[in-house]
């Protein structure tokens, strides 16, 4: 099967949008002095997530603090805990 020009084009178009999609999928934070830590809220325990933010910002010589949560645009159960460092 021959694809024309516009066909090809208007693949490699979709190819493209849903793979910068599974790379930009992650709402959190980019720096290291926070971190978002995925859960799920059926199945978590707060200071567990707490514990592994404070080990994150141990490393920055700061402390963890609990700065909101997100649900993931792409599944319906998993969320994002986002800690920052102060």
């Amino acid at each position: 099967m021959v694809m024309s020009g516009f066909c090809k084009g208007a693949a490699a178009g979709l190819i493209m949008a849903a793979l910068f999609g599974c790379v930009t999928s992650d709402p959190g934070y980019s720096d290291g002095e926070a971190i978002s830590i995925p859960y799920d809220p059926y199945d978590f325990d707060p200071d567990d997530l707490q514990a592994e933010a404070q080990a994150h910002c141990t490393a920055f010589g700061l402390n963890a603090v609990f700065d909101g949560e997100t649900a993931d645009p792409q599944s319906v159960r998993w969320r994002y805990r986002h800690f920052r460092c102060v």
